[in-house]
């Protein structure tokens, strides 16, 4: 039998090896626990996405519609997916290169105008063609969305689509007059926002020109142009209502023109979130956000409408054989763009009339609600 101090020193030894075991258990525990540390925080880690636009910080659209979008991102995401939208070209580059940033990555993503960059978007041109769209930008806007998603995916595979919409009917903003009739428009340089209702101002032998919206201040003031085409809700926000004293409007069941509208992503900046905030962007984009943004910028329309007047500005309102003159001076145009874009292999004929379609079908379901 063993002595009592051998069973002692037996025991000792057992507890001290007891002690190694659970030291090197302990340390293996913690050194997994550091090395599986860095993952487990990347997949919860805050993501954060870089948006650009043109406008100034202080427009009604900065403020009232693409930060308030931002911070329902990051409500619903629990803080996890953030936008930070930068105004006014901050972030570098000039207002027709948003489209190029977004696609090579150097932005996450951008508020732009398909039409700043000719032929790049030939499918979407259709409704920029000259009464194509309603007066209501909310109509036309669901329209446009469904009109994309059936004729013109094409056009916009190098993006992620968040939405796409446009403004209400434009109207022509004149330094000195109005203009009642096309052949008033005859010698007047006068600023677009495509090319493609640029060649309608063409064939009433104004020369047209493509200029950014921000830039549009500094060619009236200089006297580059004598007028420009544009929406009222972009007179508070440029700042034109001392350049500007008449307004031109059509009152007919079609409008003008109107302007694409494009938010777009990058399309690797979205296949790399996680699965749940892929949902989240989801939630907040689509045909829903389309039409809303639609209803908005028929909303601050009215903004522009009374800056305007609080001006002294006058808007004579083109109606009856005067606008049937316009609709009739434009009818070329049509006829020019679809053989252009036929050239491509693209059905022109097919695409007017199916956005003529849709525009009719959300116009009517407008009256009924």
């Amino acid at each position: 039998m063993k002595s009592t101090s051998s069973k002692i020193k037996h025991s000792n030894h057992g507890f001290r090896r007891c002690r190694r075991h659970l030291h090197l258990v302990t340390a293996t525990g913690l050194l997994a626990a550091f090395i599986l540390w860095p993952l487990s925080a990347l997949v919860a880690q805050e993501r954060v996405l870089r948006f650009h636009h043109m406008l100034p910080e202080k427009s009604p659209q900065h403020q009232v519609i693409f930060l308030p979008w931002a911070r329902k991102i990051a409500q619903a995401s629990n803080g996890r997916l953030r936008v930070n939208v930068t105004a006014a070209m901050q972030l570098g580059g000039k207002p027709a290169e948003l489209i190029t940033q977004v696609e090579g990555y150097q932005v996450d993503i951008v508020w732009t105008l398909p039409g700043y960059t000719p032929g790049k978007f030939p499918r979407l041109e259709v409704f920029e063609l000259p009464w194509i769209a309603s007066s209501r930008a909310s109509a036309t806007s669901q329209a446009l969305y469904e009109y994309y998603e059936t004729y013109a995916r094409q056009d916009l595979a190098n993006v992620h689509v968040l939405a796409v919409w446009c403004h209400p009917s434009g109207v022509i903003l004149n330094r000195d007059e109005p203009l009642l009739r096309p052949g008033d428009a005859a010698g007047r340089v006068l600023r677009v926002p495509s090319v493609v209702i640029g060649e309608a101002l063409r064939s009433f032998g104004a020369e047209p020109k493509l200029v950014p919206a921000p830039q549009v201040l500094k060619e009236l003031q200089e006297g580059a142009i004598a007028g420009a085409l544009f929406p009222y809700e972009v007179i508070p926000t440029l700042k034109l209502s001392k350049e500007i004293r008449h307004i031109t409007e059509f009152a007919g069941h079609r409008g003008f023109y109107t302007a694409v509208f494009l938010l777009a992503m990058s399309r690797k900046v979205y296949g790399s979130l996680d699965e749940d905030l892929r949902k989240v962007l989801d939630a907040h984009s689509g045909a829903a956000l389309s039409a809303e943004l639609g209803r908005m910028w028929d909303d601050i329309e009215e903004i522009g409408r009374e800056d305007f007047a609080a001006g002294g500005g006058v808007v004579t309102f083109v109606k009856n054989d005067d606008y049937d003159a316009w609709v009739e001076a434009s009818q070329t145009v049509n006829e020019a763009w679809k053989a252009k874009v036929g050239h491509a292999g693209i059905d022109g004929g097919k695409l007017i009339a199916a956005a003529k379609e849709l525009v009719a079908k959300y116009t009517e379901r407008a009256r009924h609600n």
